[in-house]
């Protein structure tokens, strides 16, 4: 049997966090809703109703906010949390049907379907949607064919077809009509400004011009990149699935406000917030940082008094304990902070990354600390504070200066919460607004499975089929006075 055109499926959510909060208020139902990104800046997901609108992806918020409220439409603040965990859901559910799964995004996942006992990949695949739509109550389209460019655009197609699923098979990316209608900017890997080069200065129109062209003229005038995402178009297989985490090479976070600040006490809070944040998620990559970086902006369309400024720390060490990155965060700020300016954003970065099982060369005078030899009541400490953490959903144990900031000015605004959209309305909140209770004895209806009387799908244990057998796929400091 050959699997070489069925290699690769792809698992793409519809209008995924609309679809989510249609699943905590099914009201939202055949509605127009529009979700924001942070500080209710852009539109970052649509539902289709919203789309027949003309409202484009990422479109500023003001700009589109008198068409959206003469249609009537829902508007909502992002709640990321939320989302991030059904995703989790979702992508449990695809990990029932397959033997590698890729996560690529909070809404999207790559799946091996050469599997030999799978007769109709597009039946096996109408399964899996059933499921996910089971399970987690979100629709998703499936798009499958031989490489990972092709599945991506399978899934979009798939999401004008009536099933759901859309098999991208050798007679379809080989035809002249079917490619040549696929604009460039719809392949994976090219973007806009590419798109913009190909048309103007050398006339390829479409994605069938693209896998026409010759290797050397797009390796030589774009990339290693465009050739190898014309070879996927071909149908050869550059990109294998791969489950493995990547270590990151650096980790930031940082934040807009949601409204000028101008006290060096907020944004101490705020730097302090951001700092435990990552250095969160830089025990959770299993990596040390040797070097941290603090910087603060203000809003950058206020020219006239416009100040941004940023501080770096080299440790003698790699590290990865709060109290570390606290204490140079408290040392760094008062440097940066220039008292009367309006902050409109602050950030931390760590860098220079190593994995925690790697060794630490040591110093002969070296610290007593994480830095020379490892602290090991410290380090097993924020392992436990960690996994506590993630066992309530939320921050419960934290530095104590890092507790009663919940009103800060620092804080994105969210005037489109889902619990004010409509009077009455009884809606989930986020994770933290919620209750300090264990997630193992929450039974939240927002992130509980919606009710179904079918049978025909088994609950638990991977989904497999009868006789599985794996195809090869191919491939602190005082402040300031």
């Amino acid at each position: 049997m050959d699997m070489s055109s069925r290699s690769f499926g792809l698992c793409d959510c519809d209008n995924f966090f609309v679809s989510c909060e249609r699943r905590c208020d099914p009201s939202l139902n055949s509605r127009p809703v529009a979700v924001l990104s942070g500080n209710d800046g852009c539109v970052v997901s649509r539902s289709d109703e919203v789309k027949a609108m003309g409202v484009p992806m990422g479109a500023p918020y003001f700009k589109v906010r008198a068409q959206l409220e003469r249609a009537g439409a829902v508007v909502l603040s992002g709640r990321l949390s939320l989302y991030n965990e059904i995703s989790s859901q979702v992508m449990e559910r695809v990990s029932r049907f397959s033997d590698l799964t890729e996560v690529y995004s909070i809404d999207e996942a790559f799946f091996n379907l050469a599997i030999a006992s799978v007769g109709d990949p597009e039946k096996y695949c109408r399964l899996l949607r059933k499921d996910i739509m089971k399970n987690c109550g979100v629709p998703v389209s499936i798009g499958i064919s031989g490489t990972k460019t092709l599945a991506k655009l399978a899934s979009k197609q798939a999401k004008k077809s009536e099933s759901g699923v859309f098999w991208l098979k050798p007679e379809h990316y080989s035809s002249g009509a079917w490619m040549g209608a696929v604009g460039l900017s719809d392949v994976w890997g090219i973007g806009r400004r590419t798109a913009e080069r190909l048309n103007i200065y050398h006339r390829i129109l479409n994605a069938y011009d693209f896998a026409s062209a010759d290797d050397l003229f797009l390796k030589k005038n774009f990339s290693a990149h465009a050739l190898y995402t014309a070879w996927e178009l071909r149908g050869r297989s550059v990109y294998p699935l791969s489950n493995a985490a990547r270590a990151p090479k650096s980790i930031q976070v940082s934040r807009s406000f949601g409204c000028d600040v101008f006290s060096y006490k907020e944004l101490l809070e705020a730097v302090s917030y951001f700092t435990l944040c990552a250095t969160r998620q830089l025990r959770r990559a299993r990596s040390l940082a040797s070097r941290m970086e603090v910087f603060v902006t203000t809003s950058p369309f206020k020219k006239d008094n416009f100040y941004a400024h940023s501080e770096e720390r080299e440790f003698p060490s790699p590290r990865s304990l709060d109290c570390d990155f606290l204490h140079a965060a408290r040392e760094m700020l008062p440097s940066v902070y220039k008292e009367g300016h309006a902050y409109k954003k602050a950030g931390v970065l760590l860098s220079a990354l190593s994995g925690a099982g790697c060794g630490v060369q040591s110093f002969l005078f070296g610290e007593k600390s994480e830095s020379g030899a490892p602290n090991e009541r410290l380090r097993a400490a924020a392992g436990v504070t960690d996994t506590i953490n993630r066992e309530f959903g939320r921050v419960v144990i934290a530095p104590a200066d890092n507790f009663g900031t919940a009103g800060g000015r620092w804080h994105p605004l969210k005037e489109h919460c889902a619990d004010n959209f409509a009077a009455g309305a009884r809606r989930p909140c986020t994770a933290a607004e919620a209750p300090a209770t264990p997630i193992h004895a929450r039974r939240s209806p927002a992130l509980s499975p919606p009710k179904s009387k079918s049978s025909d799908i088994p609950s638990g244990g991977p989904i497999f089929p009868p006789n599985f057998v794996s195809g090869t796929p191919s491939h602190s400091a005082p402040v300031p006075s």
